[in-house]
Protein backbone atom coordinates (compact mmCIF):
# COMPACT_ATOMS: atom_id res chain seq x y z
CA UNK A 1 0.00 0.00 0.00
CA UNK A 2 1.24 3.42 -0.57
CA UNK A 3 2.33 5.76 1.62
CA UNK A 4 0.73 9.15 2.71
CA UNK A 5 4.18 10.58 1.08
CA UNK A 6 3.76 8.41 -2.01
CA UNK A 7 0.30 9.88 -2.09
CA UNK A 8 1.18 13.30 -2.01
CA UNK A 9 4.15 13.17 -4.04
CA UNK A 10 2.02 11.61 -6.78
CA UNK A 11 -0.92 14.35 -6.50
CA UNK A 12 1.98 17.26 -6.31
CA UNK A 13 3.12 15.47 -9.29
CA UNK A 14 0.04 15.85 -11.31
CA UNK A 15 -0.33 19.62 -10.62
CA UNK A 16 2.82 19.87 -12.14
CA UNK A 17 2.44 17.90 -14.96
CA UNK A 18 4.99 15.42 -13.87
CA UNK A 19 4.38 11.62 -13.60
CA UNK A 20 5.69 8.26 -12.64
CA UNK A 21 6.60 6.18 -9.61
CA UNK A 22 8.77 7.68 -6.42
CA UNK A 23 8.61 5.65 -3.41
CA UNK A 24 8.82 6.57 0.02
CA UNK A 25 11.19 6.62 2.34
CA UNK A 26 9.29 7.79 5.33
CA UNK A 27 5.73 7.00 7.21
CA UNK A 28 3.48 9.06 8.32
CA UNK A 29 4.20 9.46 12.32
CA UNK A 30 3.86 12.49 14.12
CA UNK A 31 2.85 13.90 17.83
CA UNK A 32 -0.29 15.54 18.35
CA UNK A 33 0.88 19.23 18.43
CA UNK A 34 -0.27 21.82 21.67
CA UNK A 35 -4.43 21.12 21.29
CA UNK A 36 -7.00 23.69 22.64
CA UNK A 37 -7.33 26.62 19.75
CA UNK A 38 -7.92 29.49 21.70
CA UNK A 39 -8.44 27.95 24.96
CA UNK A 40 -8.68 31.75 26.46
CA UNK A 41 -12.65 31.31 25.23
CA UNK A 42 -15.33 29.98 27.09
CA UNK A 43 -15.86 27.45 24.97
CA UNK A 44 -18.43 25.77 27.62
CA UNK A 45 -20.59 28.64 27.36
CA UNK A 46 -20.80 27.96 23.45
CA UNK A 47 -21.76 24.19 23.96
CA UNK A 48 -24.53 25.14 26.34
CA UNK A 49 -25.99 26.75 23.69
CA UNK A 50 -25.89 23.88 21.34
CA UNK A 51 -28.73 21.32 20.74
CA UNK A 52 -28.23 18.00 22.65
CA UNK A 53 -27.19 16.09 18.65
CA UNK A 54 -24.76 19.23 17.70
CA UNK A 55 -21.16 18.04 18.71
CA UNK A 56 -18.28 20.90 18.96
CA UNK A 57 -14.68 19.39 19.43
CA UNK A 58 -11.66 19.95 18.77
CA UNK A 59 -9.11 18.66 16.10
CA UNK A 60 -5.72 18.22 14.60
CA UNK A 61 -3.29 17.23 12.26
CA UNK A 62 -3.31 14.15 14.28
CA UNK A 63 -6.99 13.91 12.82
CA UNK A 64 -5.90 14.45 9.29
CA UNK A 65 -3.49 11.96 9.55
CA UNK A 66 -5.14 8.78 10.74
CA UNK A 67 -8.77 9.07 9.03
CA UNK A 68 -7.98 10.57 5.39
CA UNK A 69 -4.47 9.33 4.97
CA UNK A 70 -5.83 5.53 4.34
CA UNK A 71 -8.02 6.81 2.00
CA UNK A 72 -5.60 9.04 -0.34
CA UNK A 73 -3.18 6.02 -0.14
CA UNK A 74 -5.88 3.75 -2.42
CA UNK A 75 -5.73 3.56 -5.89
CA UNK A 76 -8.88 5.62 -6.42
CA UNK A 77 -9.58 7.59 -3.13
CA UNK A 78 -13.30 8.87 -3.02
CA UNK A 79 -14.70 11.78 -1.14
CA UNK A 80 -17.62 9.30 0.04
CA UNK A 81 -15.18 7.39 1.96
CA UNK A 82 -13.72 10.69 3.61
CA UNK A 83 -17.04 12.42 4.32
CA UNK A 84 -18.39 10.94 7.38
CA UNK A 85 -14.89 10.76 9.07
CA UNK A 86 -15.01 11.96 12.70
CA UNK A 87 -13.49 14.85 12.69
CA UNK A 88 -15.08 16.40 9.71
CA UNK A 89 -11.40 17.47 8.65
CA UNK A 90 -10.76 15.30 5.25
CA UNK A 91 -10.74 17.10 2.00
CA UNK A 92 -10.94 15.45 -1.43
CA UNK A 93 -7.15 15.73 -2.21
CA UNK A 94 -4.43 15.27 0.08
CA UNK A 95 -2.36 18.39 -0.35
CA UNK A 96 -5.47 20.56 0.19
CA UNK A 97 -4.32 20.03 3.85
CA UNK A 98 -1.87 22.88 3.43
CA UNK A 99 -1.86 26.31 2.01
CA UNK A 100 -1.79 26.87 -1.49
CA UNK A 101 -1.78 22.98 -1.60
CA UNK A 102 1.56 23.06 -1.12
CA UNK A 103 2.89 21.62 2.27
CA UNK A 104 6.72 23.61 2.18
CA UNK A 105 6.62 25.31 5.47
CA UNK A 106 6.16 29.05 5.36
CA UNK A 107 4.74 32.08 7.45
CA UNK A 108 3.19 33.76 4.36
CA UNK A 109 1.41 31.52 2.94
CA UNK A 110 4.12 30.74 -0.07
CA UNK A 111 4.01 34.24 -1.27
CA UNK A 112 8.07 34.11 -1.63
CA UNK A 113 7.88 31.49 -3.37
CA UNK A 114 7.72 30.01 -6.83
CA UNK A 115 6.78 27.21 -9.54
CA UNK A 116 10.34 25.72 -9.67
CA UNK A 117 10.61 25.66 -6.11
CA UNK A 118 7.70 23.32 -6.08
CA UNK A 119 9.39 21.25 -8.94
CA UNK A 120 12.63 21.22 -6.74
CA UNK A 121 10.82 19.80 -3.66
CA UNK A 122 10.06 17.02 -5.70
CA UNK A 123 13.49 16.03 -5.43
CA UNK A 124 15.42 17.33 -2.32
CA UNK A 125 13.99 15.17 0.09
CA UNK A 126 12.40 17.27 1.96
CA UNK A 127 8.87 16.38 1.23
CA UNK A 128 8.27 13.50 3.40
CA UNK A 129 9.16 15.42 6.48
CA UNK A 130 7.37 18.25 5.90
CA UNK A 131 3.87 15.86 5.50
CA UNK A 132 3.86 14.57 8.94
CA UNK A 133 5.21 17.62 10.56
CA UNK A 134 2.54 18.77 12.94
CA UNK A 135 4.24 22.36 13.24
CA UNK A 136 4.49 22.75 9.81
CA UNK A 137 3.28 26.09 9.95
CA UNK A 138 1.74 25.81 5.99
CA UNK A 139 -0.91 23.32 7.74
CA UNK A 140 -4.17 25.01 6.62
CA UNK A 141 -6.56 22.65 9.04
CA UNK A 142 -8.82 24.18 11.53
CA UNK A 143 -8.73 23.27 15.35
CA UNK A 144 -12.10 23.77 16.39
CA UNK A 145 -15.09 21.80 14.30
CA UNK A 146 -19.20 22.02 15.33
CA UNK A 147 -20.89 19.64 13.89
CA UNK A 148 -24.41 21.80 14.19
CA UNK A 149 -27.52 19.91 13.85
CA UNK A 150 -30.72 22.44 13.51
CA UNK A 151 -30.47 26.10 12.83
CA UNK A 152 -30.35 27.08 16.56
CA UNK A 153 -27.12 25.77 16.54
CA UNK A 154 -25.38 27.94 13.58
CA UNK A 155 -26.93 30.78 15.20
CA UNK A 156 -25.23 30.28 18.28
CA UNK A 157 -21.74 29.94 16.68
CA UNK A 158 -22.28 32.63 14.51
CA UNK A 159 -22.89 35.18 17.65
CA UNK A 160 -19.85 33.08 19.42
CA UNK A 161 -17.53 34.20 16.78
CA UNK A 162 -18.83 37.42 15.99
CA UNK A 163 -18.81 38.37 19.91
CA UNK A 164 -15.24 36.90 20.39
CA UNK A 165 -14.01 38.00 16.55
CA UNK A 166 -13.75 34.43 15.78
CA UNK A 167 -13.36 33.74 11.66
CA UNK A 168 -15.98 30.78 10.54
CA UNK A 169 -15.08 27.83 7.95
CA UNK A 170 -17.96 26.13 6.30
CA UNK A 171 -18.04 22.33 4.79
CA UNK A 172 -20.55 20.44 3.69
CA UNK A 173 -19.18 17.46 1.80
CA UNK A 174 -15.61 18.98 1.47
CA UNK A 175 -16.03 18.82 -2.18
CA UNK A 176 -14.07 22.04 -3.16
CA UNK A 177 -10.97 21.73 -4.90
CA UNK A 178 -9.38 24.80 -4.01
CA UNK A 179 -9.86 23.59 -0.14
CA UNK A 180 -11.99 26.05 0.31
CA UNK A 181 -13.84 24.76 3.14
CA UNK A 182 -10.80 24.52 5.19
CA UNK A 183 -8.65 26.74 6.64
CA UNK A 184 -6.70 27.39 10.08
CA UNK A 185 -7.24 29.66 12.67
CA UNK A 186 -11.13 29.03 11.87
CA UNK A 187 -14.16 27.63 13.80
CA UNK A 188 -15.46 25.06 11.16
CA UNK A 189 -18.98 24.27 10.92
CA UNK A 190 -19.01 20.83 8.86
CA UNK A 191 -22.78 20.77 8.02
CA UNK A 192 -22.34 17.02 7.36
CA UNK A 193 -24.66 16.19 10.15
CA UNK A 194 -27.24 18.98 10.31
CA UNK A 195 -30.55 17.61 9.89
CA UNK A 196 -31.77 15.52 7.00
CA UNK A 197 -34.74 16.17 5.28
CA UNK A 198 -34.90 15.03 1.68
CA UNK A 199 -35.41 11.25 3.04
CA UNK A 200 -39.28 12.17 4.27
CA UNK A 201 -39.28 15.32 2.08
CA UNK A 202 -40.71 14.63 -1.06
CA UNK A 203 -44.30 16.76 -1.54
CA UNK A 204 -46.76 16.36 -4.28
CA UNK A 205 -48.15 19.74 -5.44
CA UNK A 206 -51.84 20.46 -5.68
CA UNK A 207 -52.47 21.85 -9.13
CA UNK A 208 -55.45 23.98 -8.10
CA UNK A 209 -52.83 26.52 -7.20
CA UNK A 210 -51.69 27.18 -10.59
CA UNK A 211 -53.95 30.46 -10.68
CA UNK A 212 -53.04 31.84 -7.03
CA UNK A 213 -50.70 34.30 -6.33
CA UNK A 214 -47.62 33.53 -3.64
CA UNK A 215 -49.02 33.28 -0.48
CA UNK A 216 -47.35 36.32 2.34
CA UNK A 217 -46.10 33.31 4.24
CA UNK A 218 -44.35 31.90 1.15
CA UNK A 219 -45.92 28.87 1.40
CA UNK A 220 -46.84 27.79 -1.96
CA UNK A 221 -44.00 29.05 -3.31
CA UNK A 222 -42.10 26.04 -3.90
CA UNK A 223 -45.03 24.58 -6.05
CA UNK A 224 -45.34 27.57 -8.01
CA UNK A 225 -42.42 27.25 -9.09
CA UNK A 226 -42.05 23.58 -9.45
CA UNK A 227 -45.24 23.96 -12.02
CA UNK A 228 -43.49 26.76 -13.57
CA UNK A 229 -41.08 24.41 -14.42
CA UNK A 230 -43.18 21.63 -15.81
CA UNK A 231 -42.79 19.51 -12.19
CA UNK A 232 -45.59 18.49 -10.15
CA UNK A 233 -43.78 17.95 -6.67
CA UNK A 234 -40.60 19.09 -4.59
CA UNK A 235 -37.85 17.68 -2.14
CA UNK A 236 -37.15 19.54 0.99
CA UNK A 237 -33.23 19.61 1.09
CA UNK A 238 -31.68 20.42 4.35
CA UNK A 239 -28.78 22.58 5.13
CA UNK A 240 -26.18 19.54 5.64
CA UNK A 241 -27.27 17.29 2.54
CA UNK A 242 -25.53 17.06 -0.77
CA UNK A 243 -26.64 15.69 -4.25
CA UNK A 244 -25.67 12.19 -3.37
CA UNK A 245 -28.27 11.92 0.10
CA UNK A 246 -30.87 13.88 -2.52
CA UNK A 247 -30.20 11.53 -5.03
CA UNK A 248 -30.73 8.50 -3.37
CA UNK A 249 -33.83 10.18 -1.27
CA UNK A 250 -35.37 10.54 -4.89
CA UNK A 251 -34.22 6.83 -6.33
CA UNK A 252 -36.16 5.61 -2.92
CA UNK A 253 -38.95 7.19 -3.25
CA UNK A 254 -39.75 6.21 -6.31
CA UNK A 255 -38.86 2.16 -6.13
CA UNK A 256 -41.90 3.02 -3.33
CA UNK A 257 -43.95 5.27 -5.53
CA UNK A 258 -43.44 3.82 -9.01
CA UNK A 259 -41.44 5.47 -10.31
CA UNK A 260 -43.17 8.74 -10.46
CA UNK A 261 -40.72 11.26 -9.78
Amino acid sequence: MASFADAARFLLLTVLGFYGNHPSTADAASASPVSGWRSDLDWAALSSKLSSSASLIDTSYDNYKDECEPEFSQPSPTNHALIDQPSGMCLPHLYLGWEMSWPRPSENGHLDQTYDQAAQDLTDGSLESWLVDPTNPSLNLPSKVLFPSIASDVVAAVNFAKEHGLEISVKNSGHSYQGASSKKDTLLLNMNRFTHYAPTGIMDCDATILDTTVAEDLSNQPCLLSFAKGKSSTIRVGGGENFDKVYRAVIAANEEEGYKY
